[in-house]
């Protein structure tokens, strides 16, 4: 069992929060979900201090000044943090943290944390990824297509991680993090998940050109709204 946070990163619509939500159901006396700090409006349904701690950008650089944050970016206009108290644990048997954020905080977290234990989670398909990052509905087309561009970069990231899972089913991807964590199981294989990835990088970037072709003439592809997107989960 490892002794530091356990990190889910990948790009929007892995799969992260399911998992490591997942987890914690199976396993709460083993796991519990870091809630991380963001300056952006809650979605519908959303609660302050269980999906997010919504603060103010004051409020928020005063936390950065204090270090109190383990890692923070600024995504969309909006900042996004891990407070560093959502990852202590005084007691060594106490319930490990599990984050599920995007390759800058994780990034942060695995240089200010060695000891953290990092997964990167790959969709299982173009097909399957686009669909659910459209299924979401929170988004206009530009803040889409801005996503998609941004998570083509994310996915070039995996390699930094050293772990990686193809997220093809719940819980079987639970059980890969699982396994992991007990030092049980290694990764997928690098060929087989590198040829992936490389499918879905061309499926982002057609999605991403017909948003681009289909936008209303005036209309800003890259357009951002004070409610531009969450941080890529």
């Amino acid at each position: 069992m490892i002794g530091g946070p356990v990190v889910l990163v990948g790009p929007s619509g892995a799969g992260k929060t399911t998992i490591a939500r997942r987890i914690v159901e199976r396993r709460p006396d083993r796991f519990f979900l870091s809630v991380s700090a963001t300056t952006r409006r809650p979605r519908p349904g959303e609660v302050h201090g269980a999906d997010y701690h919504f603060i103010s950008p004051a409020r928020f650089r005063a936390m950065i000044a204090a270090g109190e944050l383990a890692e923070w970016a600024e995504v969309h206009g909006e900042l996004y943090g891990t407070p560093v108290r959502s990852l202590e644990r005084d007691d060594p048997a106490a319930p490990v943290p599990i984050l599920d954020i995007d390759v800058q905080g994780a990034r942060q977290v695995v240089r200010r944390l060695p000891h953290a234990l990092a997964i990167f989670v790959v969709p299982p398909g173009p097909d399957v990824w686009i669909e659910r990052l459209r299924g979401r509905g929170t988004e206009s087309p530009g803040q889409l297509r801005r996503r998609f561009d941004t998570a083509v970069q994310e996915l070039r990231a995996m390699s930094f991680f050293g772990k990686w899972l193809i997220n093809n089913d719940l819980e079987e991807s639970a059980d890969q993090v699982l396994a992991m964590v007990e030092g049980t199981r290694h990764s997928t294989a690098e060929e087989g998940v590198s040829i992936l990835v490389s499918r879905l990088e061309l499926g982002a970037r057609a999605e991403a050109a017909r948003l681009a072709a289909t936008a209303r003439p005036g209309e800003d592809p890259t357009d951002e709204s004070e409610n531009a997107g969450a941080r890529t989960r």
